[in-house]
């Protein structure tokens, strides 16, 4: 996937700032060109989950959509596109959670908020996340980079907290965000779901923030 084309964290939090600040209704060539847009999304996130990303072609995803193949391309040129908007609109969505928290947070705070919104989403859609999270993952080099990874770093960052000398804002985002993936793919490989998927999320919040060995971490003092 286009990696380098994902908006950064911040990008989405301005973004998000920009749709609830008062202005002109959008038009109607852009309504319709976003609500075109997003009939072609939700036809081929359920083509996805009946059929499977291989098995659905745009041809498909037109005809379920009732909309012309060029439409289909307009929008999606091509079909690992939809995977993208898969993931951009899960990270919009846990963008749009700190829209109304205002005042000053810890960084355990932001990074919470962040992995609860992750976390209500995907139990929400679980059939979606099922049938899409390992093609996303496939598609991604998650070992090397991924748009989630930054968001966390970026979150590190600006909360200007101290970190320890081995950390990094870049290293505690990428650690989360390795956990967060093994989370839920571990969570929707079984049926039912093995594990409240908020509280494994925020078990590896506190083992990253804190430490792993108790000693450690019973020095740091109680996890806030």
């Amino acid at each position: 996937m286009n990696l380098d084309a994902a908006p950064s964290f911040r990008e989405l939090m301005a973004d998000t700032g920009d749709a609830a600040a008062p202005g002109p209704p959008p038009s109607r060539r852009t309504r319709g060109r976003t609500e075109r847009r997003d009939r072609v999304f939700e036809a081929a996130v359920a083509l996805f989950g009946e059929r499977g990303f291989e098995e659905t072609s745009m041809d498909d995803i037109a005809a379920r959509a009732g909309l012309a193949r060029t439409t289909v391309f307009n929008h999606f040129p091509r079909k690992t596109a939809f995977l993208e908007e898969w993931t951009l609109r899960r990270r919009e969505r846990a963008a749009r959670s700190f829209r109304d928290t205002g005042g000053a947070h810890t960084v355990r705070t932001v990074l919470g908020s962040y992995f609860r919104a992750l976390a209500e989403v995907n139990v929400e859609t679980r059939a979606e996340t099922a049938a899409l999270m390992p093609l996303a993952v496939k598609q991604t080099d998650i070992l090397v980079d991924h748009p989630l990874a930054r968001d966390l770093a970026e979150i590190v960052e600006d909360a200007g907290e101290p970190l320890a000398g081995s950390a990094s804002p870049q290293r505690v985002g990428w650690l989360l965000a390795l956990g967060y993936f093994s989370a839920v793919t571990r969570w929707v490989a079984v049926d039912p779901a093995p594990f409240d998927l908020a509280v494994e999320l925020a078990a590896i919040l506190d083992t990253v923030l804190g430490g792993a060995l108790a000693a450690e971490a019973d020095a740091a003092g109680p996890a806030r």
